[in-house]
């Protein structure tokens, strides 16, 4: 993983010499002259903007660090980088316009594809995301290949985003390969797709029919128009650092702080290997600490990730890295990068907990550094993932599925929240504080774990699809302006919440009176399953003229005419039902822009509806 604290580092690009990768860290194509020749066919622009039902990319706009491969009559050249890799994590943006092809190559052999596989409903090795199938000349057929584990494939015209974690086949002294070529992980929009899949040779039209130690990443441009940007790698090949001289202390009590027993004589002490709680002292009531020499073996910045179910601390080369604080299986690890010079370098780790029956615990250390993908210095019996809590999936299978609970928006915890799934994978969640929709996925529903697994402590809901966060702010508000800032949150003693009914289809309207406005608020599937259209009903029974809603608030609004918005250059589009609504604005914040249309002061009911598509 990309630690966000690493600066992006313009060196030159490592390649391999004499059967040795140099050591680099993250590579970030901001100029595509810096990721190799640039076939004539495909150009270089600042800006591009796509549409749905649009075979070809509407428009460009001058610049860098976008490159288009436009429609042609004719097949035409692939983008292939003017380096070679081994194993690699790559992550990239990728556009398509309606119908179109493409897929990258690690290797320039095996395929990850690209397609607009936009709304379908069964996916195979040959849609967005898939690990494309091989081909068998003799037999004319088609083998092997993966699909997606879900579809969460956006809509064309709009940005999507690739994450691979890719090994590459290993060989022996005599040239045989030893080891297949592996996906270790790929993530579709944020979303993982597969994980640990191996490829046993080349995929169908790959630049190469053999298997070599290393070879470039390349797109393939002969199958549709395709846009790349935000094109990152991070090459490995260097072997992880090793812990020399590792000892350990351990101290049998219960303890509250590191104060209680750093000082005080060990009641065991004794050699390691590797990093392990597990010295048969139990599994409470206990506390560690390691000490020894990392041997660095080239200079650079060094990430540490540290993962575990007790409080912890690290200090390398003297210094506190990761201050002592209790950690929970649940929780992400602590991570702090370094500059670590070559050489031996002190290493201390310490490690305590107290009663908690029936959990055991988990002690993990991770190093990434100059060419070194994260690797444990722990044993294996000390962090096993993905035990402590299993994901409980709920899915919309049959009919829609409402579930009340927590949902994470932003950094804050919503309490009074509602989620929505639909069969057709079409999901939000809903703040019945804030009368507004929090967020928009697509694919699976729910993981309930954090809430309904033991004591569900946190009582979080988690999406499992690809999402799409919107602004979370109340949809209406009262202005002494146009201009007024648009309030964060409703006062209490003007609004009051309605909850919601189900209809016949067992989809909700949410119902609730802000001042003298009452408000109905239903969502519903459209395009096939490929957009929610929100109907918002309101009536203003005090007839102010002082109310209004805000329909939109984002980075960015372009206007794509007939009621149609791009929002956020190219992160979801938003379509007006009725494209004109009397006094409709876009306006300009600190933020951002907003759109909003004053509420109408007619007795009557009044509806605004629109679709957001993704």
């Amino acid at each position: 993983m990309f630690s966000m604290n690493l600066k992006r580092f313009l060196v030159p690009i490592a390649f391999l010499l004499g059967g040795s990768l140099c050591a680099q860290e993250v590579k970030v194509i901001s100029d595509w002259k810096e990721f190799g020749p640039i076939p004539k066919t495909w150009k270089q622009v600042g800006g591009v903007q796509g549409h749905w039902e649009q075979n070809d990319f509407l428009s460009t706009a001058r610049g860098t660090g976008i490159l288009v491969n436009p429609p042609k009559p004719k097949n035409g050249p692939h983008l292939v980088s003017g380096f070679e890799h081994g194993d690699i994590e790559l992550e990239l943006e990728f556009m398509v316009p309606k119908g179109s092809n493409s897929g990258v190559y690690l290797m320039g052999r095996y395929e990850i594809q690209i397609l607009d596989s936009w709304g379908k409903a069964i996916v195979n090795s040959g849609d967005a995301g898939g690990i494309y199938q091989r081909f068998d000349m003799e037999t004319r057929r088609g083998f092997e290949g993966k699909a997606p584990r879900m579809n969460v494939s956006k809509a064309p015209g709009l940005w999507q985003h690739f994450k691979i974690v890719f090994e590459a086949p290993q060989f022996n002294t005599q040239g045989e390969k030893v080891k297949n070529a592996k996906f270790v992980q790929v993530f579709h929009n944020d979303v993982l797709i597969h994980e640990n899949v191996e490829v046993t040779g080349p995929t169908t039209s790959a630049m190469f029919e053999d298997e070599k130690p290393m070879g470039p990443i390349m797109i393939q441009g002969d199958h549709g128009p395709v846009a790349i940007r935000n094109l990152r790698y991070k090459l490995y090949g260097n072997p992880a650092p090793e812990i020399t001289g590792l000892t350990y202390r351990y101290f049998k009590g219960k303890f509250q702080s590191l104060e209680e027993f750093q000082d005080s004589g060990a009641t065991e002490v004794g050699e390691l290997g590797k990093i392990n709680w597990d010295l048969g002292h139990g599994i409470w009531d206990f506390a560690y600490e390691y000490a020894g020499n990392l041997q660095i073996l080239e200079a650079g910045d060094y990430t540490f990730s540290l993962s575990a179910f007790g409080k912890a601390s690290l200090y390398i080369d003297g210094q506190t890295l990761l201050e002592d604080s209790a950690q929970f299986p649940t929780e992400a690890p602590r991570t702090a990068t370094v500059r670590l010079e070559k050489g031996s370098v002190p290493l201390k780790l310490i490690f305590y907990k107290n009663n908690y029956p029936g959990r055991r615990p988990q002690l993990g250390l991770f190093v990434e550094g100059p060419g070194i993908k994260a690797s444990p210095l722990h044993d294996p019996n000390s962090y096993v993932q993905h035990v402590i809590q299993k994901p409980l999936y709920v899915e919309a299978v049959q009919e829609p599925v409402v579930l009340r609970g927590f949902l994470n928006h932003g950094e804050t915890k919503r309490t009074h929240t509602a989620a929505l799934g639909e069969p057709v994978g079409v999901n939000f969640a809903y703040d019945l504080q804030l009368g507004t929709p929090l967020s928009i996925w697509r694919g699976g529903f729910l993981d309930t774990a954090p809430m309904w697994r033991q004591r569900g402590e946190s009582q979080l809901m988690v999406p499992t699809g690809a999402m799409v966060a919107l602004a979370g702010g109340p949809t209406i508000a009262k202005l002494p302006s146009q201009q007024s800032a648009w309030p964060d949150s409703l006062s209490a003693d003007l609004l009051q919440i309605q909850g919601y009914v189900l209809n016949r289809t067992r989809r909700p309207t949410f119902k609730y009176v802000f001042d003298q406005v009452a408000v109905e608020d239903y969502f519903e599937p459209d395009m096939d399953g490929r957009a929610l259209t929100r109907t918002l009903t309101y009536k203003n029974q005090g007839r102010a003229s002082d109310f209004w809603v805000r329909i939109l608030c984002a980075e960015s609004i372009d206007p794509m005419g007939e009621g149609t918005y791009l929002v956020n250059k190219g992160a979801y589009y938003l379509k007006l039902v009725h494209p004109e609504l009397p006094g409709m604005v876009i306006r300009n914040t600190d933020a951002g822009q907003e759109l909003m249309v004053p509420l109408s002061t007619s007795e009557e009911g009044q509806t605004i509806q629109y679709s957001l598509i993704y």
